[in-house]
């Protein structure tokens, strides 16, 4: 058997059913990024070290279960035929895995860097690319059918990932980096209530800063309105000494 049919090369593709649409229908980018997230799978699974052996075969559960969301998305919603089914239990076993690791791992406080050891950074490469096919199987659905259950899987999936690509961190001795939201100024808060508490003591010190300022802009206003006045009387004094008149009398306004 042949791999290459050449019935693609006018740029059109078949679905399950015998309907050709064309190779960036909406649908076929969904099954697409599926298929991409699975090719993830395998790079994730290389990564794995053989005392993970557990880990790899639930791996490849999960490769076939989104060889069956492929067929899903391939079956176009007018097909009289079921070609797959999902079972409801998978994504159940997701949650099941992640409430498991979770308890192995600490708690999550604040965004963490994708990086850590190798099976760690394929792991959440796996997540993107996951939630990169959710997204495509979304904008499928605002269109056409998609099959509920297979929404509710691809959306645990990048959830298990997340937990998964923690888990093989810490399993594997290596360092969980915090995310650090850096300022214009340069300077790194940290984030969640931290970087709250560090912006309330940002704006006290502000507003203190400006009470400060404003005592010292008004005691030098004050001074320098009674030294016009003393001037302005010692003026006046002279002025009369000397027997001449003042033909403005004098005002406490003109001093404002």
């Amino acid at each position: 058997m042949k791999i290459y049919t050449k019935t693609g090369d006018d740029g059109t593709t078949g679905l399950l059913g015998r309907q050709r649409v064309r190779k960036d229908d909406v649908r076929i980018e969904a099954y697409g990024e599926v298929d991409e997230a699975n090719a993830a799978l395998g790079v994730l699974i290389a990564q794995l070290p053989p005392m993970l052996k557990e880990t790899t075969v639930f791996l490849t559960a999960i490769q076939s279960d989104l060889f069956v969301i492929g067929t899903l998305l391939a079956t176009p919603p007018q097909s009289q035929k079921a070609f797959s089914y999902l079972d409801p239990a998978r994504a159940a076993a997701l949650e099941q895995a992640i409430d498991e690791m979770e308890k192995e791992v600490p708690p999550l406080k604040n965004f963490i860097l994708p990086q850590g050891t190798s099976s760690c950074a394929a792991a959440h490469l796996a997540r993107a690319i996951s939630r990169r096919a959710e997204r495509r199987m979304v904008a499928l659905s605002s269109l056409e059918p998609v099959t509920p259950q297979a929404l509710i899987y691809i959306n645990r999936l990048s959830d298990y990932l997340f937990v998964l690509a923690r888990w093989l961190n810490h399993q594997e001795g290596g360092t969980e980096i915090p995310w650090q939201n850096v300022s214009h100024e340069g300077t790194a808060a940290a984030p969640s209530q931290d970087r709250l508490e560090a912006t309330l003591h940002k704006l006290v010190d502000e507003k203190k800063k400006r009470e400060t300022l404003f005592e010292k802009t008004a005691q030098e206003l004050e001074r320098k309105k009674k030294a016009a006045e003393n001037l302005f009387r010692k003026n006046v004094d002279t002025i009369n000494k000397d027997g001449g008149t003042v033909e403005k009398p004098f005002r406490e306004i003109d001093l404002d």
